[in-house]
């Protein structure tokens, strides 16, 4: 593969402003969402969340509409897992300082396949492989800054601790930024990190582990998560449950 030079600057979100007049959808982001593989049983959630929310930048800068599997920025979730660097920070930004490095590897470098052949989860998806700083690069000089939205509750588990005017600040750093943010949500007693991409207020989504009688149905987030497509709708309601943290990542 050749090598592809790219200057690359994530730098803090905007101010959220304007909140009052923000539209009543945002789908700018859609062309360029990078499909994410099927993460399967491997536990790989927020390497997933923070390769996607990267590839969606730089489909964005270079134009590239419907991005499929192989394509030019199809970067390889096990280059996250594997390259090691040291970040600071809160725990769901320490993932992306590692495309500040200056390099990363395209997926048909380095697959990440959640499945053995004979159907069992495949954790050797976390495995460094012996030459892996000898695989071909993609050249990257990336300056990583993240801005926070919010962070709430004792940790990744928590629930019902999204306050009054959090959604609308997700949707205005959408709006103001053209940008993912980045969430992690309790997934089943489980921490989950995926990617917001996009809102519309009229639109009907998933009640995704929310009572049903606290869903409206008024409403719903575009969500990137690592389940082998694009994109899907999911309620305000599953968000204003579920969801603890919330950070734009952007492209400059």
């Amino acid at each position: 593969m050749k090598w592809i030079s790219i200057a690359l600057l994530l730098v803090s979100g905007k101010a959220l402003s304007s909140i009052s007049t923000l539209p009543e959808s945002h789908t700018e982001l859609l062309p360029f969402v990078q499909e994410a593989p099927d993460q399967g049983d491997t536990a790989t959630c927020l390497f997933q969340g923070s390769t996607g929310a990267v590839e969606l930048l730089l489909n964005q800068k270079f134009n590239i509409k419907f991005p499929k599997r192989g394509d030019i920025f199809d970067i390889s979730e096990r280059f996250a897992i594997s390259h090691r660097v040291k970040a600071g920070g809160h725990w769901i930004e320490r993932v992306l300082p590692k495309f500040n490095q200056g390099w990363a590897i395209h997926n048909a470098d380095l697959p990440f396949v959640a499945y053995n052949a004979d159907g069992s989860n495949n954790q050797s998806v976390w495995n460094r492989p012996s030459d892996f700083y000898n695989l071909p690069r993609m050249e990257m000089d990336i300056k990583v800054k993240t801005h926070k939205i919010f962070a709430r509750g004792k940790g990744k588990y928590s629930k019902y601790v999204v306050r009054p005017g959090d959604i609308e600040n997700v949707k205005a750093a959408l709006v103001n930024n053209n940008a993912p943010v980045l969430i992690n949500y309790n997934h089943r007693g489980w921490w989950h990190v995926v990617n917001i991409v996009g809102y519309d207020d009229n639109a009907q989504g998933e009640c995704l582990h929310t009572p049903a009688h606290e869903c409206s149905g008024k409403g719903a987030f575009y969500v990137r998560d690592s389940l082998g497509k694009a994109t899907h709708l999911r309620d305000y309601d599953w968000f204003r449950v579920n969801v603890n943290t919330a950070f734009a990542v952007t492209l400059q």
